[in-house]
Formats: structure tokens, sequence, C-alpha cells
């Protein structure tokens, strides 16, 4: 039987231990509270929305949000869902030459669990790859929560 291994899927082939998240986690918390930007225009209505919907939804709608700018191939829209502390340390040009977009063709968030301020999400993403049409995997991320806004942690 082969492997569902995808050989390369980008900057989501990354996983990290635990420890090593709370600590990336924590940092971003650190430098994200030593900034502050205002929110762009299409995160302001994000920021609105934060207060009346619970931790897990909100974090559900930004990643889906998130992953519809990249299938979309609009890699600013998706890199603006990046936590302060990434963008502080990951500039766009970079993100724009490391990221290739196109073999995404659907993302759906599996599960979303929170605690504290730092949340692992699933989303079975569908690959459209010369190999691998059609094929679901599984891909795991880390977002924050800061000022009451879910923000996503790159693992670049």
């Amino acid at each position: 039987m082969q492997s569902s291994r995808i050989p390369h899927i980008g900057f989501h082939a990354l996983r990290l231990s635990r420890s090593v998240i709370l600590a990336v986690a924590a940092a971003a918390l650190v430098l994200g509270g030593c900034t502050s930007a205002p929110p762009s225009s299409s995160q302001g209505a994000d920021v609105a929305v934060a207060k009346s919907v619970s931790i897990e939804d909100q974090v559900r709608d930004r990643v889906t949000k998130r992953w519809e700018a990249l299938i979309r191939g609009d890699l600013d829209g998706a890199y603006g869902f990046f936590s302060r502390a990434t963008r502080d340390t990951y500039p766009l040009e970079l993100y724009r030459v490391k990221v290739k977009p196109g073999m995404w063709r659907e993302a759906k968030v599996e599960s979303v669990k929170c605690e504290e301020s730092v949340c692992e999400v699933v989303v079975m993403i569908t690959v459209d790859h010369s190999r691998l049409r059609g094929m679901i995997t599984p891909v795991t991320e880390r977002w924050i929560v800061q000022d009451g806004v879910a923000w996503y942690v790159y693992n670049g």
C-alpha cells in the first residue's frame, strides 16, 4: 500500500512538538504585545465579530477565510491572517517566494481545540497535483488569540 504522504505541500508539511508550539506561541504573545498595528479593512470586520462569537467559532471562520484566499491564489490576503510576531519575523516578500498556490482545491476545518489563547486546528485539504488529483490530507495549524482576535502562527 502506498503512503498517503505528500512529498511537498509547502509550508504545511512541518510538524512541531507541543513544547515547541507553546514556546513559539508564548514568544508571539510577548512580541505581539510590543507592536501595535491597526487591522486592515478586511480584518476590521473580524475584530467586530470576535466579541460576539466563541473563540473556536472565530478561529474556524478565520481559518476558512485564510484558506479561501490561498485557494484563490491571494497570498497577500492569506498573509493578512498572520500574527503580528509572524509578520515581524517573516516578510511578505519571502512568503510570496516560498508559497506556490494552485495545488489546493478545497479546505474544510475538521476540528478546533483551544487552550487559553493557543488553538490547534486540523484542516482537511483537497490537493490537486500532477500525480495526486483529489487527494485529501489533514493539515495541522496553530493559531493564537491576541486582543480578542485569532491570528495564524506560520511555521515557514
